[in-house]
């Protein structure tokens, strides 16, 4: 089951998801989906349980990029083609059943953005439900 939800922080804020192989397989799939037709995907459907207070969607931008907040409690990941394509094979290197555990910290670089973390095997299955 893939979980996400905002880490609130004053100094290290970051956008958390978690799962096992398939579930990270799922969302670089989405990403990969995303990276061949950019349009924007809402994640409602993509998280059991969703967050009730979150909303996210994966947003095309061509100007602004990374994790970002866009009102109470909705959050927009806005990235470009070649992004979603590099995040989506970053995200592969923690699938492979030899791995147990493992995450990644995906960072653009971008003024404002919040750092994604996602996450395989780090925390329990009842974290962020």
């Amino acid at each position: 089951m893939l979980r996400y939800d905002y880490m609130h922080s004053d100094f290290h804020p970051i956008f958390l998801f978690l799962g096992e192989a398939d579930d990270l397989s799922r969302l670089a799939t989405i990403l990969r989906d995303f990276a061949g037709q950019p349009r924007t995907i809402e994640f409602d459907s993509f998280a059991a349980p969703r967050p009730s207070h979150l909303r996210l969607a994966l947003v095309p931008s061509d100007t602004t990029y990374g994790m970002r907040a866009v009102g109470d409690g909705s959050f927009s990941w806005c990235l470009n083609a070649w992004q979603a394509e590099r995040i989506a094979e970053r995200i592969d290197v923690l699938t492979p059943p030899e791995n147990k555990s493992g995450s990644e910290i995906l960072e653009l670089g971008s003024d404002g953005e919040i750092p994604v973390k996602v996450s395989r095997g780090e925390f329990t299955d009842d974290f962020l439900i």
